[in-house]
């Protein structure tokens, strides 16, 4: 899923002069399915507020399969995300 919607054409990697900070990795840029090339911003900005309410075996698969961002959950679900993980496989 994440490599269907995240896009990066490294543009965060350059200063604003367009000179790299850091040489690129060497592979090509990742774009996502839709041809966005860029959206790493949003990943970035996800927030508590991003996340599901009700960590249930129906919410979560939900999510999974309808949200860009996958799964965003607070950290004290985590323990009840991972008792439903058997379920999810």
């Amino acid at each position: 899923m994440f490599l269907r919607y995240f896009a990066s054409d490294r543009r965060h990697m350059k200063d604003s002069g367009g000179n790299w900070i850091e040489g690129p990795p060497p592979y090509e840029p990742l774009v996502a399915e839709d041809g966005t090339v860029h959206n790493l911003n949003e990943y970035i900005s996800i927030s508590v507020a991003d996340a599901i309410t009700d960590v249930t075996t129906s919410s979560v698969k939900h999510a999974i399969s309808t949200q860009k961002h996958g799964v965003v959950i607070k950290e004290n679900q985590l323990e009840e995300l991972s008792s439903q993980l058997s379920s999810l496989l």
